[in-house]
């Protein structure tokens, strides 16, 4: 009796299992069905590779230190005065190495993609001039400042295009150096930073011309979609404060933030997205 219930058990818990698992990789399938959701996703995965493989090197240099320590106190114990020892040491090659490298390789895979991705939906930024040309803003802060984001990001677009595809020596020739790639980089890097600006402006505008909520006098469903809309504004300026000290660094050719900095900037704000991504899948 108390193995036929085990068993039972045991099959209950294994098509609980089978149908959560089901449901989350439907999920995910849904959520990577779009090229946003695809890239809010990629975009979580690479910077918290980043926040990994920083956060494992510490770990490792703690490690090294540690035993250099211990070498040289037993070399000084046997050591006669006046005698030294010159030797060179490498970092050991042992699992943590492993998965150090094969998580900066993979972060390093993951922004090749992306940058690829965005050679190819480029085209996309000619359809949100186009659909801003037909319905423009009604306020006139806010259309300046969406016309200037068109602008900025376009020519982010393409200097990051430009680079990007010499870097991979499809544009080749004196023009297309290393170091005239590395001018275009800092360049794109620098009309995104621009780009987050305007975005800053527009949000701010948005935020003073919000509907406010009231507790009564206000049917449900209007409510609702002004608290919507306050999310979405709450989530926008997040991603958008995260990305603008991740953008600075990135204009500068010798940087501004740490490695930990970043991955923790980029996390932010690629979950902030697909946390958004997620629930929407989940409510479909």
């Amino acid at each position: 009796m108390t193995s036929d219930m085990s068993k039972t058990n045991l099959d209950n818990l294994s098509r609980l299992i089978a149908s959560r698992t089901d449901s989350l990789i439907n999920r995910l399938v849904r959520v990577l069905s779009t090229p946003a959701g695809r890239d809010k996703t990629l975009c979580t995965l690479q910077y918290l590779l980043i926040v990994v493989y920083t956060q494992l090197s510490r770990l490792q240099g703690l490690r090294y230190r540690r035993f250099l320590v211990s070498v040289s106190r037993k070399l000084g114990a046997v050591l006669l005065p006046g005698e030294t020892v010159v030797a060179t040491l490498s970092p050991p090659e042992d699992k943590l190495s492993h998965v150090i490298k094969g998580s900066k390789a993979l972060s390093e895979l993951i922004s090749d993609f992306r940058c690829f991705s965005r050679v190819v939906e480029s085209l996309d930024l000619y359809t949100w001039a186009q659909s801003t040309w037909n319905s423009p803003p009604e306020d006139g802060l806010v259309k300046a400042a969406v016309w200037g984001q068109i602008w900025t990001i376009t020519a982010y677009q393409w200097y990051e295009n430009v680079a990007y595809l010499a870097s991979k020596g499809v544009l080749r020739g004196e023009r297309f150096d290393t170091k005239q790639q590395n001018k275009w980089w800092v360049w794109s890097s620098r009309y995104w930073m621009a780009y987050i600006a305007l975005e800053a402006v527009r949000l701010a505008r948005v935020w003073q011309l919000r509907p406010t909520v009231t507790s009564s006098g206000e049917s449900v469903e209007k409510r609702a979609d002004t608290l919507e809309a306050e999310a979405l504004w709450k989530r926008q300026m997040t991603v958008n404060m995260a990305w603008a000290p991740v953008s600075y660094h990135y204009s500068l050719e010798s940087g501004a933030l740490s490695s930990d900095w970043l991955g923790v900037l980029g996390l932010i704000a690629g979950a902030t997205g697909f946390r958004n991504l997620w629930r929407q899948a989940g409510a479909a």
